[in-house]
């Protein structure tokens, strides 16, 4: 009887968790909470020491090429130049703005927009060598009421030099974007030529003036050219869709966007990009909602930049070379 009430009962087995495994469904799950939090804006950790080590390459390798004297001059130029384009991306609220120097070619400014606006990309490309030649004015300003000191005379001509160059149209350059932005950005097929007309000059000025980092640019740019009007064609299409001008980021849409992406990234090994899903997701997400200019609109910004780059440019070199010193470098 005991033996039989034993086995009817059998004493409690130790509880055990088993690990349940991650379904397709979590992970879509876990994508899209992702893919929000960037729409939202939420601060990210700047990563200080990538900024240290790019800091310290662009003093070191921009001294040891450029001479220290030119470092200052340049390194000053940029950084006013990027300010520039941070006013203008904390002006239009982007989130997580940043600067970066570039050794041996400049420097760069971040931000995470809430939506894609070409008219307000094409502004902040813009208030970059804007800023740059306001700054370059009020230098000149100053070394003509100074009788002209030799150290301020060459940063202004450095800043002219920088900003000018700047507004040349051809990207990833700010004349470039602008350009980009407002007119070719609209059509795969046209930004393709454009960036294309784009590595042609970068190409011709590495081996006209022997700047090596011009012709890795250009290189670069080649490489990632095919992807890149893959990804514009079915943003395109995309856009042209009636369901998409509807739909909500949703775990449906999550799907469907990141599924893209794979397309987008078919020869390539998962390993390289899955990291990078969110932020894929989401750029696809904004550049298929992004809004264009309407052709008033257009030609006022287009008008803007040439007289900027025609006019005004050439002005302010003008009367510094009728009222300053031209400098010995």
């Amino acid at each position: 009887m005991r033996n039989e009430f034993s086995m009817m009962n059998p004493p409690p087995l130790p509880y055990v968790v088993l690990p349940i495994p991650e379904t397709g469904l979590a992970k879509d799950e876990a994508l899209l909470a992702e893919v929000l939090a960037r729409g939202e804006g939420i601060p990210t950790k700047a990563n200080s020491g990538l900024w240290l080590i790019m800091a310290g390459l662009f003093v070191t390798l921009g001294g040891l090429n450029w001479g220290w004297e030119s470092l200052i001059f340049t390194g000053v130029a940029i950084a006013l130049h990027e300010i520039g384009h941070v006013i203008a991306m904390r002006f239009f609220g982007y989130k997580n703005v940043r600067m970066l120097f570039i050794p041996l070619f400049g420097g760069l400014a971040t931000g995470q927009p809430s939506e894609q606006d070409a008219a307000k990309n094409a502004l902040v490309a813009l208030a970059g060598p804007l800023f740059g030649l306001l700054t370059t004015a009020v230098a000149a300003g100053l070394a003509y009421g100074l009788d002209s000191p030799s150290w301020l005379v060459k940063f202004t001509w450095v800043s002219l030099i920088l900003n000018v160059f700047n507004l040349i149209p051809v990207v990833p350059l700010d004349g470039g974007r602008v350009a980009n932005e407002l007119v070719f950005a609209r059509y795969p097929v046209l930004e393709l030529l454009f960036k294309m007309f784009a590595i042609a000059a970068l190409g011709w000025l590495a081996w006209y003036d022997g700047v090596w980092v011009l012709g890795a640019l250009a290189f670069f740019m080649i490489f990632t050219t095919p992807a890149h009007y893959r990804r514009a064609r079915m943003i395109r299409k995309a856009r042209r869709d009636p369901l998409w001008q509807n739909r909500t980021l949703d775990l449906e849409t999550v799907v469907t966007l990141r599924e893209m992406v794979t397309k987008l990234f078919h020869t390539i090994h998962p390993s390289h990009y899955e990291k990078a899903m969110p932020d894929h997701v989401h750029g696809f997400w904004l550049d298929i909602h992004k809004r264009f200019p309407g052709f008033g609109r257009s030609v006022v910004l287009l008008s803007a930049y040439l007289f900027t780059f025609v006019i005004l440019a050439p002005a302010l070199g003008f009367l510094m070379l009728r009222f300053l010193q031209r400098p010995q470098f």
